[in-house]
């Protein structure tokens, strides 16, 4: 092999190179964009079904009235800061007498 055609070659390989480089971009950027592609339409047909699961689950779920007794409590909305039975009255409040039980039995022989 002679030094010209050494450097012949050299720049064939270097063309090649080139042109598979620029082939495996373009392949890459090609499957990339069907990927995107491919996966927002799986998106937007798994949200539509979800959609579709939500709706169907709602028809048949509490009524509204239900809802807001269980997020508000008793009264509804206007009445949520309401004292509740049980609630900490307070540091100042005086404690309130136990119920009289009546009049004790005594066991009898």
């Amino acid at each position: 092999m002679t030094p010209d055609d050494a450097i012949e070659a050299a720049g064939l390989a270097g063309a090649e190179t080139g042109y598979r480089n620029q082939l495996a971009r373009e392949a890459y950027d090609a499957g990339r964009a069907d990927g995107y592609r491919a996966g927002y339409r799986q998106a937007g047909a798994d949200q539509a079904a979800r959609w579709n699961q939500a709706a169907r689950a709602g028809l048949g779920g509490p009524a509204r009235a239900e809802l807001e007794e269980r997020r508000w409590g008793p009264g509804g909305r206007g009445h949520f800061a309401d004292p509740r039975p049980g609630d900490f009255p307070g540091r100042g409040a005086q404690p309130r007498p136990e119920p009289e039980a009546g009049p004790e039995m005594e066991a009898t022989p």
